[in-house]
């Protein structure tokens, strides 16, 4: 009873609305299916975190530092990448690396949509070509390139002795022409040709798989329309596949671009962990890694790393930009 003798009136009971209820059922099974995929993805996200972030940012730290392996470590700001600007070695390598990668990539890139094209004709031995054109990229690199060491080898080579053979052959016929012997692997202008050859073999089987798969996908009818025209071989490459292939040559076009900047195993096999004759076949990487392992200093090697990161995340950014122009979708 209350003080003024009523008895007391309680407030009815709070409903929640059925629509709320079903709301709140869907948001707790969603937090609840999130937490259990996230739940999966921890142990991605803990390989990444070790193997990939941590580094990435430990690396930049480092660059800001002179960091001798063993000694005191003195924070010097951006003195690691002001002494790179300086460093006519960091320049040679840096030219060397735009030497390959103007080389191969424009170059293994056209060889792909020819051997493409080639494959994907009504010829014998198609499925034998396809995987002949492709071992080259599954084979190790290391192994692959300790035989192409012997192919390049001044005294027992393979290359030189086809040279003496055809240099015989134009003697038969009364031409008198001096091939060789040529000393490959000591001859510093041939250092950077040379690896562009073995990376064209390496990667041209794989660029053109994909240029195949892109080939297979397009609509007979295009090529049937344009022969009622008058198009000829050239026309229905040069305005119908070429065209309807720049998305599969765009994406080729950036990560070999991305690889080629990368050069390393290639230098370190085939010049038995030199770089070159007079450091003819210099790259980024290979500058990195005897800056970090032979000379210690992994402060001006984490500099040059970011540099190099930077460079290939600039060129991406400007092919990106670029393929607005030419890069055709079909939507």
């Amino acid at each position: 009873m209350s003080p003024s003798g009523r008895g007391s009136v309680r407030a009815p009971p709070a409903t929640i609305p059925p629509g709320v209820k079903v709301r709140n059922r869907r948001l707790r099974k969603l937090i609840g299916e999130s937490l259990e995929a996230y739940l999966y993805l921890l142990p991605a996200f803990v390989v990444l975190g070790v193997f990939t972030f941590y580094p990435v940012v430990r690396a930049f730290q480092i660059s800001l530092y002179r960091w001798p392996v063993i000694g005191p470590k003195t924070f010097v700001g951006f003195g690691n990448y002001l002494k790179l600007i300086g460093d006519r070695e960091f320049w040679m390598a840096l030219r060397n690396t735009s030497y390959y990668v103007l080389g191969s990539v424009p170059l293994t890139l056209a060889l792909a949509i020819l051997v493409a094209v080639l494959l994907n004709s009504r010829i014998r031995g198609r499925v034998i070509a396809r995987v002949a054109f492709f071992i080259p990229y599954i084979t190790p690199m290391v192994a692959a390139t300790v035989v192409w060491r012997w192919v390049y080898d001044r005294d027992y080579g393979l290359l030189n002795y086809l040279l003496e053979l055809l240099e015989k052959a134009l003697g038969h016929l009364g031409l008198t022409v001096n091939l060789g012997p040529v000393d490959w692997l000591n001859e510093p202008r041939l250092a950077i040709p040379i690896l562009i050859v073995i990376g064209i073999w390496q990667y041209v089987g794989y660029q053109a798989i994909i240029l195949l798969a892109g080939l297979q996908n397009i609509d007979r009818q295009f090529y049937d329309a344009a022969k009622v025209d008058g198009a000829n071989t050239w026309h229905l490459f040069r305005y119908i596949t070429v065209p309807l292939l720049t998305p599969q040559i765009f994406f080729l076009l950036i990560i070999s671009m991305i690889g080629a900047f990368q050069l390393f195993t290639q230098v370190f096999i085939l010049f038995v962990g030199n770089p070159g004759p007079r450091d003819s076949a210099m790259t980024i990487v290979f500058y990195i890694y005897e800056k970090a392992f032979r000379e210690f200093y992994m402060g001006v090697a984490s500099a040059a790393a970011y540099i190099l990161f930077g460079i290939i995340f600039l060129l991406t950014l400007i092919q990106f930009r670029l393929s607005r122009r030419w890069v055709f979708y079909g939507g």
